[in-house]
């Protein structure tokens, strides 16, 4: 049945593509009428039906498979020893590859590039999750994680990158504009040669959005605030509206600390990107903006009492609820250390923010916390944002617990249940107590009752915590390097990581300080031993 409906929908979409290439009333009716049912047809149907499956895709991809979509590599491979959870990493670790083979989808009618779809039931081009997904594959495939930020950027309305674009619907909102970082972070692996010309292409684009934020989004008092609660991403917080969002607030006039987090970070990519193309004046007047924006941010979103930076009211009143937003601007440089150490103490408390699965969307301690999507659920992008943070300021010990915690609770809950899901439960290894904006009859219909399965839109960022964060391998200007972060619980675990283009990285925790291992490359292995947190060259960076 699968191969019938792929064959039809391949068929389909070559009929539309000859008829859009004709004039008159039948176009006009046809194109539009099929775009509709096709996007109908996988938001309602065929998402159900392949999330459904069983381990139906094949972990292990052929080279004929990937060929279809362009690929010459297989993806990196992971196997553990030494522990129990061994095959729980091994296992999720492949599966989540596998998903983000599965979401990749090729250049069509909808973009020139090859574009990434976040899940079955996302069949469109959002923003951030690009961002992020771009930085699943960059350990994959370099060259389509530049591709799937092109397509972001070809599908920009003027200069607003748009929220969503799919087939059948454009968005007129935008979505946290993390491009630029993450377009940055994919430059800074390239070769010098090859990251400038991605940035040569990215940066006037990029550029241009900032302004059009700076034009639109940004308040008198030098902060921004959404123009409505789906451009944050977060829909149902409760900063923002009820649980099934009948009641929503007023936002277009709240300075909102993750999104000014955002800017800052777009800021310090622009800056980056400028310096890179020789543009010292731009670099500096960039690096000048976001200064003046963490200056704002401490000023008017910091709350003394608390420690926590919270949404500000046009009434100049802070709207004091807990969420993982108070908590991002960590990853973007703004408080100093003393306010950086409160946040640090709230987000490994497990009343708060150190669950289980830790870092969850809302306080644990809130009297609105609840297992409802942005009310209380994990969300692994907002989570790798705030692990990011704590590298940012030095707590690289915290950041490697909370990271391994995440992996082991992502991968633990594709051992019991066998998928990958849009959100978890900070306090299980299993989904069954979580909800969808529980009341909202249409979101049921549309998208269910519980998290979206097969989802690799961010959480496929596991992965990139695991490679980056607890081996702490890094590729900047052809150089690798390896900066292990495994926590104590990881003694007499063995992690051996194959990485796509070639290399093989093998790591043994002996002690929480003390790791031994070997880097593989070209037939030629040599042998190190490291501390915790200290630096090894491994050479060449070219995988």
């Amino acid at each position: 049945m699968n191969s019938m409906l792929r064959h039809w929908g391949r068929d389909a979409r070559r009929l539309v593509a000859m008829v859009r290439r004709t004039r008159g009333r039948f176009a006009a009716i046809v194109g539009p009428t099929y775009r509709g049912v096709h996007y109908l047809w996988h938001l309602l149907v065929w998402s159900r039906i392949s999330a459904g499956r069983a381990g139906l895709l094949p972990i292990e991809l052929p080279a004929e498979m990937l060929a279809r979509k362009g690929l010459q590599h297989a993806p990196p491979g992971l196997t553990v020893q030494g522990s129990a959870e061994a095959s729980v990493f091994s296992r999720g670790f492949a599966e989540v590859y596998a998903l983000l083979f599965a979401n990749l989808q090729r250049a069509d009618l909808l973009s020139r590039y090859r574009h990434a779809i976040p899940g079955p039931a996302f069949r469109g081009v959002y923003l951030w999750d690009s961002a992020f997904i771009a930085q699943v594959w960059s350990w994959w495939d370099r060259r389509v994680a530049q591709e799937v930020l092109l397509a972001v950027l070809e599908l920009r309305d003027g200069d607003r990158l748009q929220h969503v674009v799919t087939e059948f619907t454009k968005s007129p909102y935008t979505q946290p504009p993390l491009v630029a970082w993450s377009a940055m972070a994919i430059a800074r692996c390239l070769p010098h040669e090859a990251a400038v010309a991605f940035i040569q292409a990215v940066y006037p684009v990029l550029k241009a959005f900032q302004a059009w934020l700076e034009t639109h989004r940004r308040l008198d008092n030098g902060l921004y605030a959404w123009a409505h609660p789906y451009e944050s991403g977060v829909e149902n917080a409760p900063r923002f509206s009820n649980r099934d969002e009948s009641v929503m607030r007023n936002v277009e006039t709240m300075a909102a600390p993750d999104f000014s987090s955002y800017v800052v970070l777009q800021l310090e990519s622009l800056g980056e990107m400028a310096g890179w193309l020789g543009l010292d004046a731009e670099a500096a007047a960039f690096a000048a903006k976001a200064e003046r924006l963490r200056a704002r941010m401490n000023a008017l979103l910091w709350d003394e009492r608390d420690g926590l930076y919270y949404d500000l009211d046009a009434a100049g009143i802070h709207v004091r609820v807990s969420t993982v937003a108070s908590l991002l601007p960590l990853w973007a440089g703004v408080p100093g250390p003393e306010r950086a150490q409160r946040l640090v103490a709230r987000i490994l408390a497990p009343e708060h923010y150190g669950s289980l699965i830790p870092l969850p969307s809302v306080d644990r301690a809130e009297r609105c916390f609840e297992k409802d999507m942005w009310r209380g659920p994990v969300w692994v992008n907002t989570a790798f944002g705030v692990i990011q943070g704590l590298l940012r300021y030095g707590y690289e010990r915290d950041a490697g617990e909370l990271a391994f915690r995440l992996c082991r609770g992502v991968y633990g809950v594709f051992a019991e249940e066998r998928q990958i899901y849009e959100f978890y439960d900070p306090d299980a290894l299993h989904t069954r107590d979580l909800r969808r904006k529980q009341g909202n009859w249409w979101k049921a219909l549309t998208l269910g009752r519980g998290p979206q399965r097969d989802f690799v839109g961010w959480s496929g960022l596991v992965n990139t915590l695991l490679i980056e964060v607890l081996l702490g391998l890094r590729v900047e200007r052809g150089r690798m390097t390896l900066r292990p972060r495994l926590p104590p619980e990881t003694r007499g675990m063995t992690f051996v990581l194959s990485l796509a283009g070639g290399g093989r990285l093998s790591l043994t925790s002996v002690s929480p300080d003390r790791f031994e291992g070997t880097w593989t490359d070209d037939g030629h292995e040599s042998s190190f031993v490291t501390a915790f947190a200290e630096t090894v060259d491994l050479g060449d960076g070219r995988c």
